[in-house]
């Protein structure tokens, strides 16, 4: 049964006269009487009783108007949602962040949310190397991560500037860039390198060119627990600035600086797999990006010889 010849039948219920009805339908009076006709042919039986009086309906009409009034507003809503959903107004976005962007991901949301008050939102606190693979199998729509590797299918806009940090126990004190070896007699607590790999690997290229090597005395599985292992006094971390300041914390910290030091977080989204809402987040963070550089803080190059700064 068409929606069209429905939306006819409506029409001349509510108007009671065929040339009414076909004036607002736009069509001419003998197309909408093929039009009834055709709709009684479909549903077996006289829909109106034709006379002088208009075209009233039939018991098999009244049936019909009964079925067809809530059908058809149905299918109204549905055409308005698919158009808003064309248009990037409404729809489903399943989003990754991790700890650096523990304030600056729920803002960025926050706003588009208000500005698109129709869309369905998750989410999820992922590592940036299991939100690249969501991505790439479909299952994360976007995602606050460390940029992809080079040749990658995912696309990446930075937003933030994240830095490595020095973190300590409350009240001890930060030692100087050249004596970081002097931390090991107390000892180092760090992610575990499956948990967070990229962290792991940004360590590893920092504390390579800083030429030390740190004692490390425990392993964490995510960077909350890292974080209360060192304010509970039990050992220092190094742990990214950003994700640190958002947690506070009976801490101490200072942000690392020099090569290898810093990296850029931003947003993830695979190419091929871009929905009009998707589209419309991403020009929504473009157009409120709080990309900046991060705080200066320890070197990682050792102190060149003779005592050069």
């Amino acid at each position: 049964m068409e929606i069209k010849l429905l939306r006819s039948f409506i029409q001349l219920i509510d108007t009671g006269h065929y040339g009414k009805a076909s004036t607002k339908l736009f069509v001419t009076q003998s197309t909408l009487s093929k039009q009834i006709q055709a709709l009684e042919s479909a549903v077996g039986g006289p829909l109106f009783e034709r006379g002088r009086h208009g075209a009233k309906l039939t018991p098999l009409g009244e049936l019909l108007q009964r079925e067809a009034r809530p059908l058809l507003r149905l299918n109204d809503d549905i055409d308005r949602k698919m158009h808003r959903a064309i248009a990037g107004l409404t729809g489903y976005l399943d989003i990754g962040f991790g700890i650096s962007t523990l304030v600056a991901a729920p803002e960025l949301i926050a706003g588009f949310r208000s500005a698109t008050p129709d869309c369905r939102i998750t989410l999820n606190d992922l590592p940036s190397q299991e939100q690249h693979q969501r991505l790439r199998d479909g299952r994360l729509d976007v995602g606050f991560c460390r940029a992809p590797g080079e040749g990658d299918e995912l696309s990446f806009m930075p937003v933030i500037e994240e830095r490595l940090a020095l973190v300590l126990p409350s009240g001890m004190r930060m030692p100087a860039r050249d004596r970081l070896t002097e931390l090991n007699q107390f000892g180092f607590v760090a992610l575990s390198p499956s948990r967070g790999p990229g962290l792991d690997e940004q360590i590893r290229r920092w504390r390579s060119l800083a030429g030390f090597e740190p004692r490390i005395v425990q392993y964490a599985d995510d960077i909350l627990t890292v974080h209360s292992i060192v304010s509970a006094g039990l050992g220092a971390a190094f742990l990214p600035w950003r994700g640190v300041h958002a947690l506070a914390g009976s801490t101490h910290k200072q942000a690392l600086s020099g090569p290898e030091s810093s990296w850029p977080v931003g947003i993830c989204w695979h190419r091929r797999h871009t929905s009009p809402l998707l589209a419309r987040f991403v020009e929504y963070v473009s157009k409120n990006l709080q990309f900046d550089e991060g705080a200066t803080g320890l070197a990682a190059s050792r102190k060149p010889p003779g005592g050069g700064k």
